[in-house]
């Protein structure tokens, strides 16, 4: 059966969300005033009483090494069972992205401990500085404090770094990279990778006879990824990539691109046919050299990327533009000349319960990537409640997770992959073309996922 890794009862009153983040500035101030060797605090539900005003900052320790694991536990959780999960983010990285991308993190992971009322799981927040020295030194140490199980980090090269540590220990890490050279081994990454979503838009297109493909990437590291994922993608579903262009500037090499793209040959609509088509109604025609144009491209790129193509006579009617998830973003949607163009991506119904919980606790709008800390946090709690404890097995199981994000599950080469929906543009707002899937397969069980009531 699929494990639901949302809750389903109501939210409890946000003052014990506050007593959460207070007992994790007061278990610091007990290691800083003990002298401690090991790292941060664990974050575990605290005293009985509320605490007033807004939650503090973090508190993550500075790091210094320890030649044995010394279990860390909390004063008042003495004699419980507890699973130790270390927390390795960049908490004091070069840029103020990193630190705020850090801190959204991990407090939605203390969320999704806070909506389980769990006592028996302590995070172990560590600092990787961002840096991959930093986040060895943070793995040891999580590790000298007795994590069973590691969360984070958020960079490839930070996770390289911690999977020496953490194999030789046997931990496995759940990671938020998507660079999937780092995964594997123990590794897991509980991203989402532009390969996902461009298996979903292609297997849609082939679906609807669509054989023929072309992509205009940027020459970028992310552009490569999706050019090789959408060649691995259409061949899978019997199709071909027939024409590739790349760009490396503004509007004049995009425009440079799209012409040379139409080159490859494109089809024509009568008159009288075009007037009477939507673009709502798109099918694959057998003219042209291709049938199907992916655009990995977001923001002001896109917008300049989309009407180029229109530009260079490449017509909506009969090619249909898609992309990845770079698209979902409130002025791609305005774009005219991206109207009815397709792109997958997660299952925004999902993510808007714990958006509300989010914003609820904190008072503030969590980042795009913060529901990943909430599913890994998520995933210790499973594994804390059942008789095998952190488990491999459990990571992996095949029937996967309903999680912030709709359903994914975590393959045993550490890669994910992700039930994602596909969206469509009209009007000037996202809507859903095809719905995200709620089990893998019809042998799969999947239980509903209730939104909790605030």
């Amino acid at each position: 059966m699929m494990r639901a890794i949302l809750p389903t009862r109501a939210l409890v009153p946000i003052a014990g969300l506050w007593r959460v983040t207070a007992c994790m500035a007061g278990a610091a101030l007990f290691l800083s005033a003990c002298g401690a060797t090991t790292g941060g605090p664990g974050v575990t539900p605290g005293p009985a009483s509320p605490v007033v005003g807004a939650p503090p900052e973090p508190a993550v320790l500075g790091v210094e090494m320890s030649p044995e694991r010394l279990a860390f536990t909390p004063p008042h959780l003495e004699g419980m069972d507890l699973v130790r999960v270390g927390v390795l983010l960049p908490f004091s990285g070069a840029s103020a992205a990193l630190r705020s991308e850090a801190g959204h993190l991990l407090r939605a992971a203390e969320l999704a401990l806070f909506e389980r009322g769990i006592e028996n799981v302590v995070l172990l927040p560590k600092d990787t500085e961002g840096t991959a020295r930093g986040a060895e030194a943070a793995a040891e140490a999580a590790i000298a404090d007795g994590a069973d199980m590691i969360i984070g980090p958020l960079l490839a090269a930070e996770v390289r770094a911690v999977s020496g540590p953490a194999r030789r220990s046997n931990i496995p890490v759940i990671s938020f990279s998507t660079d999937t050279s780092v995964a594997g081994g123990g590794v897991y990454l509980l991203s989402f990778p532009p390969e996902e979503e461009v298996r979903r838009v292609v297997s849609y297109t082939a679906a609807l006879g669509a054989d023929r493909f072309a992509i205009v990437a940027p020459a970028t590291p992310y552009g490569q990824l999706v050019s090789q994922a959408y060649r691995s993608a259409a061949a899978e579903f019997g199709g071909t990539v027939t024409a590739e262009e790349v760009y490396s500037g503004g509007v004049d090499s995009m425009s440079q691109a799209a012409r040379r793209l139409a080159r490859a040959g494109i089809g024509s609509l009568e008159v009288g046919r075009a007037l009477a088509m939507t673009g709502e109604d798109w099918r694959p025609t057998d003219s042209g050299a291709f049938q199907v144009v992916m655009l990995p491209a977001g923001g002001d790129d896109l917008r300049m990327l989309a009407p180029s193509m229109l530009f260079a006579d490449i017509d909506p009617l009969l090619v249909k533009f898609v992309g990845t998830g770079l698209w979902r973003n409130p002025d791609s949607a305005r774009e005219p000349a991206l109207a009815n163009g397709w792109f997958a991506g997660p299952d925004a119904e999902m993510r808007a319960r714990f958006e509300t919980a989010y914003e609820i606790a904190f008072s503030e709008q969590p980042s795009r990537l913060a529901g990943l800390g909430y599913d890994a946090a998520s995933l210790a709690v499973v594994m804390a409640a059942s008789e095998g404890g952190i488990d491999r097995a459990v990571i992996e199981d095949p029937n996967g997770f309903l999680g912030v994000d709709g359903l994914f599950r975590l393959r045993a080469d550490g890669t994910v992959e992700r039930g994602l929906a596909l969206y469509t543009i009209r009007r000037g707002q996202f809507e859903v073309l095809d719905p995200a899937p709620v089990r893998f397969g019809p042998d799969s069980m999947a239980v509903d996922v209730e939104p909790g009531e605030s």
